[in-house]
């Protein structure tokens, strides 16, 4: 576009529109000739057309990671951001931050990776963010490959894979025996969460988020549509479910009916003192001691108390209910598919690979069945 000029106390200067790709329009004002203004109008309408970078040949590794996180920022919910963020932060940027796009060679990317192998037991997320950042380098047409895509991963050690943790249906059994006699008369709160949690197979999360409104105690049904999750500030905020498939409804039997009736009658004599009325509309199931959502540690520090007093695996935690959900469920006879359904999972191959890893086939026995035929 042509510059204009216009007065100033200090003399005529010179202003330029343009529009971005959001086709927003924009202008930059006080240039003291109409040639420094058409010169600063080339360049930008360089930097716009290599999506917002002044020049391929300078772009930095932090240049295109922010411009990552931008992205993230947009499609990703806030506790997930953050992670991103941190690991930006902590660990890429200050790796390749300040080195140019283009020149970040395979030798260079294969040395972080075995050095993240040997610092790090989950190397393989800031393997495949790293990756993802130089993704976005050949959309933007910075660069031509991605050198995190030639790398030679380090053999992996089993012993440092990541188990999955639940109670065997006695320990289970124990944990119900311990709930009932450390909590029930002493912190109902504390016994009904756990309670619940145990016998539904709901994330922590998705549990924190249950108002009243959700539960059809007559039919025995709690209908799962939201969960506690953090924006980028790092606030417990209630957002949306995991996935669009953990929107469901979760199957209650009379006792977890029971537990429930009973909490609400306890609520309300815990919150009256604040002025809460907890038969307002969307009033959540489980609060912290002034309405506000229950801080997500407590459900941990609970489950620890009956752990350590009633010599439980430690290792299990209020996630490792819901994979003691699915195991004793699964091995009652309960098909996958109805487990997957009810754990909100996308399909049974989630499920079987929880189960599978909580109980590996030991038994032989399986071997001699077409033998037998």
């Amino acid at each position: 576009m042509e510059p204009y000029g216009y007065n100033t106390k200090k003399g005529k200067r010179y202003r330029v529109a343009y529009r971005t790709p959001d086709n927003k329009q924009h202008n930059k004002g006080g240039f003291t000739t109409k040639r420094e203004a058409r010169a600063w109008y080339r360049q930008k309408m360089v930097e716009i057309e290599n999506h917002g970078f002044s020049s391929n040949e300078k772009v930095t590794f932090e240049e295109v990671a922010n411009r990552w996180l931008d992205n993230k920022k947009q499609t990703v919910a806030g506790s997930t951001y953050k992670k991103y963020e941190t690991e930006c932060k902590k660990h890429l940027i200050p790796a390749l931050g300040d080195k140019l796009l283009k020149d970040i060679s395979i030798p260079t990317c294969q040395s972080l990776v075995y050095q993240w192998a040997k610092d790090f037991k989950f190397y393989n997320k800031m393997v495949n963010d790293a990756a993802s950042i130089f993704d976005l380098g050949i959309k933007y047409k910075l660069i031509h490959d991605n050198p995190f895509k030639l790398i030679e991963h380090p053999k992996k050690n089993k012993d440092d894979e990541r188990k999955v943790r639940s109670f065997t249906k006695d320990e289970f059994i124990t944990f119900k025996k311990g709930l009932h006699e450390h909590y029930e008369s002493t912190n109902y709160k504390a016994f009904a969460f756990l309670f619940i949690l145990s016998h539904t197979g709901l994330r922590k999360g998705e549990l924190l988020a249950l108002t009243w409104n959700d539960i059809d105690l007559k039919g025995g049904f709690l209908h799962i549509e939201r969960g506690v999750t953090r924006d980028t500030e790092n606030k417990l905020i209630i957002g949306g479910t995991k996935t669009d498939y953990s929107v469901r409804d979760v199957p209650i039997g009379p006792e977890t009916i029971k537990v429930l009736k009973k909490w609400r009658s306890e609520q309300y004599q815990e919150l009256k003192f604040f002025n809460i009325n907890t038969f307002k509309p969307n009033q959540l199931v489980f609060t912290g001691e002034e309405g506000g959502i229950l801080s997500p540690s407590k459900p941990g520090k609970w489950l620890n108390t009956i752990e350590k007093k009633y010599n439980l695996p430690s290792y299990v935690t209020p996630h490792g209910l819901r994979h003691t959900y699915t195991s004793l469920l699964i091995e009652d006879g309960m098909s996958v598919n109805d487990v997957a359904s009810v754990l909100g999972h996308k399909d049974a191959t989630i499920t079987i690979k929880v189960y599978n890893d909580l109980h590996p086939i030991k038994d032989n026995s399986i071997g001699k069945i077409i033998e037998n035929l």
